[in-house]
């Protein structure tokens, strides 16, 4: 098949009816510049805005890490002594406040109140 031809025509079409003349293509041209040009003082008024925001919040920042680095330590905890008493395998820790703490293996389990179920065959 010759379609050397056909396509080149086919292209040709499609291009004319797609491509927009010079007025059309010059008047979307003009809208789009003028749109720019329209926002422009926008941008020109939001910049300091921006750039005050900016400051200030540097400058917070900046405050907050002075005001963290000056302020005081965490109150130092006190090294009391811990009381230590022992009897066999039982250990308690007392602490001058008053906690204590038992140490020593799990108390054994009761005896009794185990049961069988014999069921007669």
């Amino acid at each position: 098949m010759d379609d050397e031809r056909t396509l080149p025509e086919t292209d040709a079409r499609v291009r004319d009816a797609l491509l927009p003349d010079e007025a059309v293509t010059r008047r979307v041209l003009e809208r789009a510049f003028a749109r720019d040009r329209a926002r422009a003082p926008e941008a020109r008024r939001l910049r300091p805005v921006l750039t005050i925001a900016a400051l200030a919040l540097i400058v917070g920042v900046a405050g907050i890490g002075v005001w963290q680095s000056r302020r005081p330590a965490s109150a130092p905890v006190s090294s009391a002594p811990l009381a230590l008493t022992g009897n066999g395998s039982i250990v308690v820790v007392e602490h001058p406040d008053g906690r204590r703490w038992i140490v020593g293996p799990p108390p054994e389990r009761p005896t009794g109140g185990n049961y069988v179920i014999a069921v007669p065959k």
